[in-house]
């Protein structure tokens, strides 16, 4: 089981102001150093895979802009959902600020926002002035498409409520507690832009989501018109208990029977243990295909092709279910409009 995300530490940045242009040009020339804002580098993250890269520039990015803001601001919508250490399912490539007064023309790559800016709204991570977690999620939700607005919104409720998937009734009320909360700001928003959007991501979000994968794959469910589905469902099966990342107890129509499904999401890091790793997950299948009539495994690559992936989720369900499948609106994305 994963732990609750966490705010990630932003890595030193070299301003030119500081060190001189002789001195970073020489240290550019070496490739040490990577352009992040005008006259603002850090040191490349060799080495890293490629999303930890982004991440780590981005980061840079928020240092570099806080070092040349003057006014009174806030990094906000995505940005802060970085800085917080929410779950990103990519990233626009901007810097993202929230201010009171009006703004300027953004410049290389920050993108300022004028908005409500409460004093309550506002919090300090890591040295860095940025929205709460609750106004972010509250901002993401609005603003962003829905299938990258569930992750934050998910890993949002995991930090406030810290789960755990063994005590379903305690982590359940915390997490209703948390989402009631989230909630509650959207009413104070009345009708503005992306409220209703963001009540539907908000009221599907779950906090024992372990993945943004995870979450990904059960936006696909649901906005498709799935039933809600469980998150690290238990399945009891001859070689212990396991949780399987989503999974779906249903009545089979004009039965008795439950019928299970289970899906599963593979992440790039899931079988680095090698052989072992890859044997212990094979006995892990093997038990709970013994014991769920459906049982699927998506990857990244799966994802990208949505309307494929959810043909071949939606495959494993009983007739009757498929036949009530009732896309939900507030959660699907218009195509071209990511």
């Amino acid at each position: 089981m994963e732990h609750p995300p966490g705010p990630p530490t932003p890595p030193p940045v070299v301003l030119t102001r500081d060190y001189g242009r002789d001195a970073v040009r020489a240290a550019r020339r070496r490739g040490r150093l990577a352009q992040v804002r005008r006259g603002a580098y850090v040191v490349r993250p060799d080495g890293s895979p490629p999303w930890a890269q982004r991440e780590h520039m981005a980061l840079a990015a928020c240092v570099a802009a806080a070092a040349e803001l003057r006014c009174e601001y806030a990094f906000s919508h995505e940005t802060a959902a970085l800085i917080h250490g929410c779950w990103l399912s990519g990233m626009d490539g901007d810097t993202h600020v929230t201010q009171r007064t009006r703004p300027s023309c953004g410049r290389g790559g920050l993108r300022r926002h004028q908005g409500r800016l409460p004093t309550g709204d506002i919090t300090v991570v890591n040295g860095l002035p940025v929205t709460t977690l609750g106004r972010t999620v509250e901002d993401c939700a609005r603003t962003m498409p829905p299938h990258r607005a569930l992750a934050v919104a998910d890993s949002a409720l995991r930090m406030l409520a810290r789960p755990d998937r063994r005590d379903r009734a305690g982590s359940t009320a915390r997490l209703e507690a948390a989402r009631a909360e989230l909630l509650e700001r959207l009413d104070r928003r009345g009708g503005d832009r992306g409220v209703v959007r963001a009540r539907a991501v908000i009221g599907w979000a779950d906090g024992f989501a372990e993945s943004a994968g995870e979450s990904e794959m059960r936006w696909l469910a649901v906005a498709n018109g799935l039933p809600r589905p469980i998150s690290q469902m238990p399945v009891l099966t001859e070689k212990g208990e396991y949780f399987t990342d989503l999974g779906w107890r249903l009545a089979a129509t004009g039965t008795d029977e439950r019928w299970t499904v289970a899906m599963e999401y593979d992440g790039a890091g899931k079988y680095q243990g090698g052989p072992e790793s890859l044997y212990a997950e094979k006995i892990r299948e093997d038990a709970i295909r013994a014991v769920v009539h459906g049982f699927q495994r998506f990857v990244a690559a799966d994802l990208r092709s949505p309307d494929r992936a959810f043909t071949r989720m939606v495959g494993v369900f009983p007739l009757g279910v498929r036949r009530a499948l009732r896309p939900v609106p507030g959660l699907r994305s218009v195509p071209g409009a990511d």
